[in-house]
């Protein structure tokens, strides 16, 4: 997942789903917010919180799991956190398992906002929500620090959830169950992983806006963003990077955008250019990502264009992106616009696992070590800085953990996984036409038993959340598809 703001500042990612990505700070000074998954911000947006669950909600249940699943000789162990909900469980039912991302868990993934619990009282399933490793309470180490990050990669969190099928069978005594899981951006992938990884302990999965593929210079998700707010306000935003661009060049425009976008910091060095420009870009990218999603000031990209394309001059127009960018700052938890790459770069190293930043950290790790999906702005095909350049990541990830994580192992990941070329089956890869992860997601069935589902107008993870009346056909149409496949799996029906 897209991957928060933090994450833009830091890659913009998710990914989880995630639904999954990114940058993520504290709500201090500098006005960061705390990290999200992409799956579960999509609930911030749609005006959904952990305040808004039911009260007397599932408890915090907990399962033993190995530091190292593939090192005998390390009998380290650790508690991983999960919530359940059996209120439609039947007898011999199926259970459904969503599977944690890039940020904490919560109650309410059992309580009604996402489609499992739709689906759950259809099909009689138990309905789990299991924690991803080093997020949320979920921590096998007692810090952050690279010696113990080193636990955090995708072979160990998917044995994580292995183990944990078969414990919860054996607690359960649900060997008669029928196992499906469930994610969305990050934990989409994984949910499509998982099935190809372990095919006799799932019957079958839905990967929801899954970026599968995983890359490093990920410049087409700006491209897409130009292509999902049209020609007339992709202008508008080129006309004002222009402008920006300019002025950050001298010591007076610096000053006046400081004043005008409120930043936290003074711009200073080529790299706090760099991170201001991204900053700026946050704020459109997100709202396209999770266009229609979210409830509060701008809620789709129509409403977004129209202030930005307020103004004729230059003065008016730049005044009138500083409107929407200070505007959605205020919105979403920030006082300030990030404009320190240094204090970006001290905020990220912090190692202390129950910090603010501790997703922020950990996915950044994953995206360092594994993914890359750095948000580069180098394409000509799209309206932002040239200065959000590929060597602007990497030297984050060096900064932050050190010099010899300068290059994610991405070709490792797509040849351990499949990426998009993945042939597994029953594995359903819903993704939205608008929402810019859709481009390493798996557009085209490899094998029959794949289905492949581009929601036209749709953002990401759209098809996870609770069924709306506002729903658009085509969103109508593509969980009717999972319900379809879910049946079929349940049947027992592999074809």
């Amino acid at each position: 997942g897209k991957p928060n703001r933090e994450e833009s500042s830091i890659m913009h990612r998710a990914i989880s789903f995630v639904c999954l990505l990114l940058a993520v700070y504290t709500l201090s000074a500098q006005g960061l917010r705390p990290h999200q998954d992409g799956l579960r911000k999509g609930l911030k947006y749609r005006g959904l919180s952990s305040s808004s669950a039911d009260s007397a909600g599932p408890a915090e249940m907990w399962m033993s799991q190995p530091l190292d699943h593939f090192n005998p000789g390390n009998t380290a162990t650790w508690n991983q956190r999960y919530f359940m909900n059996d209120t439609y469980w039947k007898p011999a039912g199926p259970i459904f398992i969503l599977l944690g991302g890039e940020g904490p868990i919560d109650p309410i993934d059992v309580q009604g906002h996402f489609i499992l619990n739709t689906y759950a009282e259809q099909f009689g399933a138990l309905i789990i929500s299991v924690e991803h490793r080093f997020y949320g309470k979920s921590m096998p180490t007692k810090d952050l620090s690279v010696d113990s990050l080193k636990y955090l990669t995708t072979s160990q969190a998917l044995a994580d959830y292995a183990n944990f099928r078969q414990y919860i069978t054996t607690k359960l005594n649900a060997t008669q169950s029928t196992w499906i899981s469930f994610g969305g951006s990050y934990s989409g992938s994984l949910s499509a992983w998982y099935r190809m990884k372990y095919p006799t302990l799932i019957a079958g999965a839905i990967a929801a806006s899954a970026p599968v593929q995983a890359k490093l210079d990920f410049s087409e998700y700006l491209e897409v963003v130009q292509q999902s707010i049209g020609p007339e306000c992709a202008e508008r935003v080129l006309n004002v990077t222009k402008m920006v661009s300019l002025m950050i060049g001298s010591a007076t425009g610096r000053s006046q955008l400081q004043a005008l976008f409120n930043t936290c910091d003074p711009i200073v060095s080529d790299e706090d250019k760099a991170t201001f420009m991204s900053s700026l870009t946050d704020a459109i990218a997100e709202v396209v990502q999770y266009n229609n999603d979210n409830r509060a000031a701008y809620t789709n990209i129509p409403k977004m264009c129209a202030v930005l394309l307020n103004g004729t001059t230059p003065a008016e127009q730049l005044a009138s992106y500083a409107k929407f960018n200070n505007d959605f700052n205020a919105a979403y938890g920030s006082t300030c616009t990030d404009a320190s790459y240094k204090s970006m770069v001290s905020q990220m190293r912090d190692t202390d696992p129950n910090s603010d930043v501790a997703a922020a950290r950990s996915w950044t790790w994953q995206t360092c070590i594994e993914f890359g999906y750095f948000q580069t702005a180098e394409s000509a095909k799209q309206p932002f800085s040239y200065l959000i350049t590929l060597q602007w990541y990497i030297n984050q990830c060096v900064d932050i953990f050190g010099p010899e994580f300068a290059s994610p192992n991405t070709k490792w990941i797509n040849t351990d996984y499949g990426s998009n070329a993945i042939r597994a089956s029953n594995i359903v890869f819903p993704n939205g036409s608008i929402d810019p992860w859709h481009v390493l997601g798996v557009l085209e069935a490899n094998i029959a038993s794949e289905v492949s589902v581009l929601i036209t107008g749709t953002a990401h993870c759209a098809d996870l959340y609770a069924p709306s009346p506002n729903d658009l056909p085509a969103l109508t149409s593509a969980r009717q598809t999972e319900v379809q496949q879910i049946q079929k799996w349940l049947s027992g029906d592999q074809c």
